[in-house]
């Protein structure tokens, strides 16, 4: 029980922090001068396939929390505010009508999917033991910058999401590997 709790934890985690340095890096780019044209359905596609591992993420989460309560109405209510940030988040690109009116819909019932059937239940770890690897890398870029005097993160709040996403990640991929351990042990 307590491997749910701070597994559903680190998921949610990784997963808030994921979409806030996406999302970030996207408002950063938004200032560009030139942006390259795409069709409205070719980029709700890209969007749609880049925020999907994060919405796995989060519903990988709050399903744990679920389990833990022992209620299925946390596992909704955690998806439909993931939903709501999303959608939030994406009310302030640049992107097409199409994409903010659809996307986040769209990768919330590609989060649901392993949760409604139960077979492709896999797809959590899976994505949970990558997103520990991407926060290897992610604290491995930025460790010569955490310990350096010379030099910074661009602001402070860009250097703790940066750090939490890495830290959250590794645990998230960490506790996978132990329950996947533990089940089939």
């Amino acid at each position: 029980m307590i491997l749910w709790i701070l597994r559903g934890i680190s998921r949610v985690t990784a997963a808030a922090t994921g979409l806030l340095l996406v999302y970030g890096t996207t408002y950063a780019m938004e200032g560009m001068t030139t942006r390259i044209p795409m069709r409205p359905l070719h980029e709700l596609a890209i969007t749609t396939l880049w925020m999907l591992p994060w919405m796995l993420l989060f519903c990988s989460g709050v399903e744990d929390f679920g389990r833990v309560a022992r209620k299925a109405w946390i596992f909704w209510v955690g998806v439909t505010l993931a939903s709501g940030f999303v959608y939030y988040l994406e009310r302030h690109t640049t992107s097409s009508v199409i994409t903010k009116a659809a996307m986040p819909l769209l990768v919330t019932v590609g989060g649901l999917l392993p949760h409604v059937i139960r077979r492709i239940n896999f797809v959590f770890t899976v994505f949970s033991f990558a997103a520990g690897i991407a926060g290897l890398v992610i604290l491995y870029l930025a460790l010569p910058t955490l310990v350096s005097a010379s030099s910074s993160f661009a602001n402070k709040e860009s250097g703790f999401v940066i750090v939490g996403f890495g830290i959250a990640s590794v645990a998230t991929g960490v506790l996978s590997v132990v329950s996947l351990r533990r089940r089939n042990a």
